[in-house]
């Protein structure tokens, strides 16, 4: 049996499968989004479906913020199956942020007819001074820091703000909600200063200041340091002086470094102390450079050197207990070995100077009662035994170190701690 289709049937099915899959096209890329009139800080968004929705197409529906991957967070209510009502709590600053939806594949009620649409929306936030970040504390340098609700229209704030002395605008990270003004003379410190921002200054998605603004702050106590040591200039300074910069206000950050010293700074309190990894080298002139900042973001930046004492060619020991014991054998500030050592357990090395007392062939000792002499391997530390003389501390070096120690430090020898 031969089955005949005439040609205005076949052009009737051509027809029929065109309005299909158009119809399928218009329900699955067509959704209407409006933004609803809502509160500040609150975004509210109806979706209109043009076909009833699933319940579980809300799954798949994802929010971003325009430029972030994170997703937005949201609540939903299904007014109708064809009407879908998202709310985002916009809690923080800025207000009014420019979103993107998509929804991906979300299933209508009617088989095979699914929803692959987005778009963009944005709450209308009318544009409002929020205030000057910490007003009260503001550095005499700047920044004075402005928030807005929403963000302005960045080529056009500097027409609408007045500042008491000329300065530049920056946005923080491209938050065009938050502004630094850096005025470019330095504010008098405990004072109190005006901004005014004119009527008529701009959003950056619509919406201009309904009235002008002036609002006051103060700038901070003058940061100042009030003690430096050593004294900067100062000669003749001891290798075991701790360096210290104290300031009239606590510490916020800093640093305090040496390009000819390696070490740490520590801040505590109002001071920052810096930390070298060893002894100060006799004879040599240190410069330093400080950068602090105070609890209420003054900066202070100083400068200054100091020289230690000479100690010509003489020799003399660098002991260091952390990361792990060494000592160096010093002549004048160079080094001429250094010896891994080890410390009897429980008793502590004091810091600071110390110097030999007397010696024999096998031991050498300090006046705090410290011996410096060999262990042989696997023996114990037992001054009878070993014929040493009996002491509170000691240090264990290998023979030949004691033997080079011994033979190249002059009687009454330095000895330096930390």
């Amino acid at each position: 049996m031969i089955l005949q289709i005439s040609r205005a049937r076949l052009i009737l099915c051509g027809v029929i499968i065109t309005c299909l899959l158009s119809l399928w096209l218009i329900i699955g890329c067509l959704v209407i989004e409006r933004v609803e009139n809502s509160q500040e800080g609150m975004v509210v968004v109806t979706f209109t479906f043009l076909a009833p929705m699933k319940p579980s197409a809300i799954q798949d529906l994802e929010i971003h913020q325009i430029n972030q991957e994170k997703k937005v967070p949201f609540t939903y209510t299904w007014q109708t199956a064809n009407t879908l009502q998202i709310r985002i709590a916009e809690k923080n600053y800025p207000r009014g942020n420019l979103y993107q939806y998509r929804f991906k594949c979300a299933p209508s009620m009617f088989w095979p007819f699914f929803v692959w649409a987005g778009g963009n929306f944005q709450a209308k936030v009318p544009i409002r001074f929020i205030g000057i970040e910490a007003g009260n504390t503001v550095p005499s340098k700047g920044p004075v820091i402005l928030q807005f609700n929403t963000h302005v229209k960045a080529n056009e704030l500097n027409k609408y703000l007045k500042v008491p002395v000329p300065g530049r605008l920056e946005p923080i990270n491209k938050d065009l909600s938050r502004w630094r003004y850096w005025p470019t003379e330095k504010l008098k410190n405990l004072s109190t200063y005006e901004i005014e921002l004119l009527k008529g200054l701009p959003g950056q998605y619509g919406g201009k200041l309904t009235k002008s603004v002036k609002i006051q702050f103060k700038t901070t106590p003058e940061f100042l340091l009030e003690n430096v040591y050593p004294r900067p200039g100062s000669t003749g300074v001891w290798l075991s002086r701790d360096i210290v910069l104290e300031t009239n206000q606590p510490l916020k950050n800093g640093s305090l470094i040496s390009n000819d010293l390696p070490g740490k700074s520590v801040i505590k309190g109002n001071k920052i102390q810096y930390l070298p990894q060893r002894m100060l080298l006799p004879g040599k002139t240190y410069r330093l450079k400080a950068h602090l900042v105070s609890i209420s973001n003054e900066t202070l930046d100083y400068e200054y050197s100091f020289s230690t004492t000479n100690l010509g060619h003489n020799r003399w020991l660098e002991f260091q207990l952390a990361p792990s014991p060494t000592l160096w054998l010093m002549e004048g500030n160079k080094t001429l070995k250094e010896m891994k050592v080890t410390v009897k357990s429980g008793r502590k090395i004091p810091s600071g100077t110390l110097y030999e007392q007397n010696r024999n062939t096998g031991w050498i000792r300090l006046n705090a009662d410290i011996l410096l002499h060999a262990l042989p391997e696997g023996k114990v530390d037992n001054h009878k035994s070993l014929g040493l003389p009996t002491t509170y501390s000691c240090i264990y070096l290998k023979e030949q170190d004691l033997t080079d120690l011994l033979q190249a430090l002059p009687a009454g020898f330095m000895f330096t701690s930390r």
